[in-house]
């Protein structure tokens, strides 16, 4: 349940990602994207809270200037391959299919098979008490999903945000709380002889690949909305950062392959996607 607030407090908003995405779907997809950014921010009275964005970390940081989300996959990618994951660190994929049915299943060694992009972030603030800190929310005010998306193809995407290489959280989110109609559906993932079922994905481990509960929130979950005002805030955010410490966002876009709409009825789609994020003071130090 969100909670609503006086829009009196700091805030900061940066937008971080701007995705152009064109898919071709098969069996258990392709994916061709641009990437780029820009950033906004605000301030208030004497205090001030700057969120600012850097591809490379170190000492480029900017404020109101384009960032670009620099790609971390090794390999030159024009076309992914479905995947699955439980924790964004071990992604599995499916080589063949047997009958429609996917039932041996190998681990990504080398990240061909989805997105994996980078930037940093840093909240910045002038007359900040010492150990005042910043909730991190995703912001909907410029339309996370874009103008041009469709929507079957975003029920089953999946965006996993990684800070600082999971050590200060992971979230991986679902863009939409809508599926495909049954008839362009599949359910074609088994495991030890047993069909995975909607809220399933793989994980692998020492034992190899097994299924796990899907650990995706959805995207509305994090989303600060806003009124006459007002703000919607969520419960929880997506980060509590620390002013002036630099954290590592680590990006993926990826459609996960247990997901019974991740099927061909998503083929050859464009969708546009604005990653945005939306800070609030939260905790005044002394």
């Amino acid at each position: 349940m969100k909670h609503k607030l006086k829009t009196w407090f700091i805030f900061v908003t940066c937008i971080v990602a701007l995705m152009a995405v064109t898919f071709a779907t098969y069996a258990w997809f392709t994916i061709n994207r641009k990437v780029s950014t820009s950033t906004a921010t605000a301030r208030t009275g004497e205090e001030s809270l700057e969120l600012q964005i850097s591809s490379n970390g170190g000492s480029d940081f900017k404020n109101s200037s384009p960032a670009k989300i620099q790609q971390v996959n090794k390999t030159d990618l024009n076309w992914l391959m479905p995947v699955s994951t439980a924790d964004l660190k071990s992604f599995v994929y499916s080589p063949v299919t047997i009958d429609g049915m996917a039932k041996s299943f190998e681990l990504v060694s080398d990240e061909s098979n989805y997105y994996h992009g980078r930037i940093y972030l840093c909240a910045k603030g002038e007359g900040m008490p010492e150990g005042s800190k910043v909730d991190l929310y995703l912001d909907e005010s410029r339309g996370i999903l874009g103008n041009d998306v469709d929507e079957m193809l975003l029920n089953a995407a999946r965006l996993g945000l990684s800070f600082d290489n999971g050590s200060s959280g992971n979230v991986i989110l679902r863009l939409s709380d809508k599926s495909n109609p049954n008839n362009q559906q599949v359910y074609n993932t088994v495991i030890n002889g047993e069909v995975l079922g909607d809220d399933q994905v793989l994980s692998y481990g020492r034992n190899g690949v097994k299924a796990a509960k899907d650990p995706s929130s959805l995207v509305d979950d994090y989303l600060i909305s806003f009124g006459d005002n007002t703000a919607e805030v969520p419960d929880k955010p997506l980060l509590e950062m620390e002013i002036g410490r630099i954290y590592q966002l680590d990006i993926y876009f990826y459609l996960e392959g247990c997901d019974p709409d991740c099927s061909d009825s998503i083929s050859f789609d464009v969708a546009d996607i604005h990653l945005a994020f939306y800070g609030m003071l939260s905790k005044e130090g002394r």
